[in-house]
């Protein structure tokens, strides 16, 4: 399988606690399954807004928005650029 193939199919693990999490947006799942997608082993990432903005369509304000109810909610901790999903 070429590099330019492995690429496309980038896959995540998402917590079921986050799935089934009542108070948390439907939006911000998305944005968690999103960095998933970016995390390495130790579930860091580093993704621009600028990427996450294209990659769900929506606008990098909203991003930082939803990165706000993620963090407030515990479910990402943000060091320096890097996230750390949980």
């Amino acid at each position: 399988m070429s590099n330019e193939k492995k690429a496309k199919y980038r896959y995540g693990i998402v917590s079921r606690d986050i799935i089934l999490a009542p108070d948390l947006s439907l939006q911000s799942k998305a944005l968690y399954s999103a960095l998933a997608c970016y995390a390495n082993k130790q579930r860091s990432c580093f993704p621009s807004i600028s990427t996450l903005s294209n990659d769900m369509n929506v606008s990098q304000r909203t991003i930082k928005r939803l990165i706000k109810e993620l963090k407030d909610k515990d479910f990402i901790q943000r060091i320096g650029r890097n996230i750390v999903i949980k």
